[in-house]
């Protein structure tokens, strides 16, 4: 190796790490603009590029840069690694639900518009047999595959499609709460209050456009004054197109006072991709928010069944009274 051959990797080196930077801090910074927000999906792949292009100036004998674009990595990676701490004796105690409250079962996933395996899907819904169901891409190829099933989910509500790809579905084996409406706010979410046992629920399903430049941010500044009007125990599912970590969901978690039960869980993956390759490098887009009053909330993710998203299952109680007054007042809502 030459003497500028040599300069020119050194330089390399460094210059890499501060490339995978820039982006990296910008992601830090959504709540100012949505262009940045769109550097925070990638937090954990861009964090992982600047660690291992940070190792060659260490062999080069530049400790203090390759350590220091190390150390700003691993710092990045904790903000979405590090668990939240667990609840206290006394927030346990609170979110108790007693043994006479029965646990529900929600399956949340975006079904893919053009899913050429549909019977996984459907011999999916048999295995689990959920008592909700939040569907995105409900495309005109899928209406009549979902008609089938609806002997055993009769309470159902289908937006309208965005395009081709389709729209945002709930189906039910429960009924909707007596003297409410279901609705669809354009073709981004579908609200519709359930009775479970006595105890009602606002489902909804949502999916969102892509990020910045594309329509998310206003799809979010769409749905916002919906979510601040919903009262009562609020389950939120759907495919967000963004990550768990990102102002996008923060935004919505903060207007329907929510939060995110499922951690880290890569769940969009390209067709084709091994599974083992998802859990690395797959995007966390699809994430399931529950308000307070739905307690004892555990979601697992499942294989997948045809789609570039994987299944979501959400097991929960419902738990203590709603104060909200009657139910028809919680959630017929109007533009």
């Amino acid at each position: 190796m030459t003497t500028d051959q040599r300069s020119w990797l050194k330089l390399a080196s460094v210059l890499l790490p501060i490339l995978f930077s820039v982006p990296l801090v910008l992601g830090f910074f959504g709540s100012f603009h949505p262009a940045l927000d769109a550097f925070a999906h990638f937090r954990l792949h861009l964090a992982v590029l600047m660690v291992v292009s940070a190792i060659p100036a260490l062999f080069f004998g530049l400790w203090r840069e390759g350590l220091m674009a190390i150390v700003l990595a691993l710092t990045a990676l904790a903000t979405i690694l590090v668990p939240s701490p667990a609840p206290s004796a006394e927030a346990g105690a609170a979110a108790a639900v007693p043994a006479s409250h029965p646990e529900y079962k929600l399956l949340q996933l975006n079904l893919r518009y053009d899913n050429r395996s549909p019977g996984e899907v459907i011999r999916l819904i048999a295995r689990q047999a959920p008592d909700v169901m939040t569907l995105q891409e409900v495309s005109n190829d899928w209406r009549p595959r979902l008609k089938a099933i609806e002997a055993r989910y009769p309470y159902t509500l289908y937006c309208p499609n965005r395009s081709h790809i389709g729209g945002v579905a709930i189906l039910s084996r429960r009924p909707f709460a007596l003297g409410t409406t279901p609705q669809c706010v354009g073709s981004l979410i579908g609200l519709a209050r359930i009775d479970f046992g006595g105890r009602s629920a606002i489902i909804t399903a949502l999916h969102l456009d892509w990020p910045w430049p594309y329509s998310q941010p206003r799809n979010v500044k769409m749905i916002v004054p919906y979510f601040e009007r919903l009262q009562g125990p609020i389950i939120i599912a759907g495919d967000f197109n963004a990550a768990s970590w990102s102002q996008t969901v923060r935004n919505i978690a903060a207007a329907s006072k929510t939060q995110s039960v499922e951690g880290l869980r890569p769940s969009w993956f390209a067709i084709g991709m091994p599974d083992f390759v998802t859990q690395w490098i797959g995007l966390p887009l699809d994430h399931i928010l529950t308000s307070d009053k739905i307690v004892n909330p555990r979601v697992e993710t499942l294989p997948k069944a045809g789609s570039d998203h994987l299944p979501m299952l959400l097991r929960f109680s419902i738990g203590g009274v709603d104060n909200a007054g009657p139910d028809q007042q919680t959630v017929m809502l109007h533009d």
